[in-house]
């Protein structure tokens, strides 16, 4: 039995497999860890008779959103790509085994010239060790520098989708409190008009009024009953489009004070509005990301260009690898560098680079289209917060003039000088005002909101600016 030598002894094999632990330990200890995704905890629920809060209602909204949990796992998704990227620059080590069992016979000739038949029975076991360990990949280092990006550009959509969450739920709310103030002035008008009537009644029993007047005042009353029934089913729907994003079926909700005056916007100018909104926008910033992805994919394109350098090791230790080698095991070891370098490819790599071109072409045009888009959403936000808050001081101008006007018509009616249907117009218009006051408030609060997140702010300072408006519950 004759031995291979073999250039590896036992203890330099240990140290060649210690020293590449070593490094695999090193490179992901030397990797940023990423950061977890953690799962707001579900807010508690408010109790029965308490009003539900915008904040309560926007901690509950995290937790329990479809869409923006469908976001969370997104972004997951993406960030995942990073760790898989990684690996292709860390070693690759594999351990293999093998068992063969060769049978059959040997047929040859003799010393004399006989032919001698032999037979043949004998087993192959293998086993080797086998590291590479990449030195220059352009290919792999793209890609992990493009993975990067991506989670870089998946937290901006996260972003994104913050802000569509948080102009979801003031739509809702403010929904809500609408539907909940139409309900409670159409009810104040109905008792309002069961009173004219019962008038008008008294009148025609005094022999003071007409018959007319009564059938004019139970029509109207009979015409704000048909619009309670539409204004319940509004609360009714309204209740439940905040449920859907909340979780929580809230019976009370808390309001605007019956005093609200609009504040000023800070900054006031709109100049100001779009200096914040190009330098912290989430939905720029997301398009930025992802040109800079399309950048990084011209340069992974261009990989197919560049050489490779890996470096590669392998132990191995066999028996009766051949005939030749019957009853002989050898124990072998090698350790060198491996270059690739490319020569033709069919052209696919200048398709390749070429198509990576067109989508950074094709994502600098997104970015220019989303700016502009940006520009107009922040105008329109900022002229409607602005007119808003002229348009709420105006209409409480006016509701405070009808409402003196309806307390002079109604104490004409008694002098002669007014007639009920007169008063009955009044009336209409006082609650129309009312009415005109409550959607201006609202259509304010939610355009102040909606040009806050185009400004980049915070979701929690969108949130508490919104709380700080709110008053009693309604």
């Amino acid at each position: 039995m004759s031995r291979r030598w073999h250039p590896f002894s036992r203890p330099m094999v240990g140290s060649f497999a210690a020293a590449l632990l070593t490094l695999t330990l090193t490179a992901q200890a030397q990797t940023p860890a990423q950061t977890l995704v953690q799962t707001p905890a579900p807010a508690p629920a408010p109790a029965a008779t308490a009003p539900l809060s915008y904040a309560q209602a926007f901690d509950a909204a995290l937790a329990h959103d479809a869409q923006f949990r469908a976001a969370r796992f997104e972004r997951e998704a993406t960030q995942g790509a990073v760790p898989i990227a990684r690996a292709a620059l860390l070693p690759n080590a594999s351990l293999n085994f093998s068992d063969a069992r060769t049978q059959g016979t040997r047929d040859f000739p003799n010393a004399v010239g006989q032919q001698v038949s032999v037979a043949v029975d004998y087993a192959s076991p293998q086993a080797s060790l086998q590291v590479r360990a990449p030195i220059f990949n352009w290919e792999s280092i793209s890609r992990y520098r493009q993975a990067l990006l991506q989670s870089d550009a998946a937290d901006a959509i996260f972003r994104v989708r913050g802000g569509d969450l948080v102009e979801r739920l003031s739509l809702a709310y403010l929904q809500r409190l609408l539907s909940a103030e139409n309900l409670r002035l159409v009810q104040a008008q109905i008792e309002s008009l069961q009173a004219q009537q019962l008038r008008a009644e008294e009148r025609l029993k005094r022999g003071e009024g007409t018959r007319i007047e009564v059938a004019e005042a139970s029509a109207q009353l009979d015409t704000v009953r048909v619009r309670a029934l539409d204004a319940r089913d509004q609360v009714l729907v309204a209740r439940r489009a905040l449920q859907r994003i909340t979780g929580i079926d809230a019976e009370l909700v808390r309001g605007l004070p019956s005093d609200f005056e609009a504040p000023l916007l800070v900054p006031q100018s709109l100049d100001a509005w779009l200096e914040l909104a190009y330098a912290r926008n989430a939905t720029l910033q997301a398009r930025e990301q992802q040109l800079a992805v399309a950048r990084m994919g011209v340069q992974r394109s261009l990989a197919g260009h560049y050489p490779r350098l890996d470096a590669v090791g392998s132990v191995t230790r066999s028996s009766n690898e051949s005939l030749a080698n019957l009853n002989q095991k050898s124990k072998l070891g090698s350790v060198g560098l491996q270059l690739t370098i490319p020569i033709f490819s069919g052209f696919g790599v200048d398709a390749a680079v070429a198509q990576s071109r067109s989508e950074v072409a094709k994502s600098e045009a997104e970015l220019a289209a989303e700016r502009e888009g940006v520009t107009l959403d922040v105008q329109r936000q900022f002229l409607a917060a602005t007119s808003g808050r002229a348009r709420i001081a105006a209409l409480a101008q006016a509701q405070a003039s009808m409402e003196l006007s309806l307390e002079g018509i109604s104490r004409g009616v008694p002098a002669g000088l007014r007639t009920l249907a007169e008063v009955l117009d009044a009336q209409t218009r006082v609650f129309s005002a009312r009415r005109e006051l409550a959607q201006a408030r609202m259509d304010y609060l939610l355009a102040r909101t909606r040009l806050q997140t185009l400004a980049g702010a915070p979701l929690a300072e969108v949130v508490a600016d919104v709380e700080r408006q709110l008053g009693p519950a309604t």
